[in-house]
């Protein structure tokens, strides 16, 4: 059985992974409604309770996916629902660290890209206000980029292209993040040097494949989700079945990591 049928099966089975998924997504989406309207003081307060609810999520979360991919809880799938806070109490602080430095690579991509753009491309010309007000509606949109010339059309183009593939070089690079904490090493920096030896061995192109795979499967549910969103019934149905897509994606890394990396290279 391969790795993607074995996901698949794995996702149905413990289609209770969705229960976390759906309340921590209306947790926070009312949390953040209810915080954005305060305070720089109160919004910095905010995030940071933001990402500490964030922390707790993904380590009880993470923890269920792998402890389902054992499959230890055949009889009463269920019960897998159990293991969410002892996820959450074994690798709550070990998650933290894996979101700061996850933040920091991608702060670090940013920056580079920021200044190769302003090498390579240069400065659009455009004033921050502009493209505030110009993102207001499809109308205020449409009449902001018939304003702007050529020459301008193609840097904010080539900014687009840099700045779309700068973040899936950075999704690239953490890939195997989660999975390696979870699987290799509790110590986040430790963690990011397994998984990056791992992404880069002897099974890259193996892994490029499966990146490409993710790209593009996540890339067409967001368009068929952005076209058939407009009615309220498509709009639930690809609700349900981007949260399906996030358990299985989830489900589908973890699984291919334990199959390729730990059983293959356990380590004590």
């Amino acid at each position: 059985m391969n790795i993607l049928q074995q996901s698949f099966n794995f996702t149905n089975k413990y289609i209770i992974l969705a229960t976390p998924l759906i309340l921590f997504s209306l947790l926070s989406s009312l949390y953040i409604l209810f915080s954005i309207n305060g305070n720089l003081i109160s919004l910095l307060f905010a995030g940071v309770l933001f990402v500490l609810m964030l922390g707790a999520f993904m380590a009880g979360w993470f923890f269920m996916i792998r402890e389902g991919i054992k499959d230890t809880f055949e009889e009463n799938p269920n019960l897998l629902l159990r293991e969410f806070p002892a996820g959450v109490g074994e690798f709550f602080l070990p998650v933290l660290g894996l979101i700061f430095t996850a933040f920091i690579i991608s702060l670090i991509l940013l920056i580079a890209s920021y200044y190769a753009g302003m090498h390579f491309i240069g400065n659009i010309g455009i004033q921050a206000e502009d493209f505030s007000k110009a993102m207001e509606s499809a109308s205020a949109l449409k009449a902001f980029l018939m304003s702007l010339s050529d020459e301008q059309l193609f840097k904010l183009n080539a900014w687009n292209l840099l700045l779309f593939g700068t973040m899936s070089v950075t999704y690239f690079l953490i890939m195997f993040y989660p999975p390696a904490l979870f699987y290799k090493n509790k110590n986040p920096l430790k963690a990011y040097f397994y998984s990056f030896k791992d992404l880069f061995g002897r099974k890259f192109f193996k892994n490029i494949a499966l990146f490409l795979a993710l790209f593009v499967s996540y890339f067409i549910l967001s368009i068929l989700t952005a076209i058939f969103g407009m009615n309220i019934i498509t709009h639930f149905i690809f609700t349900l079945i981007n949260f399906y897509y996030l358990i299985f994606i989830a489900v589908l890394v973890f699984n291919y990591y334990y199959t390729n990396f730990v059983k293959t290279d356990i380590i004590v």
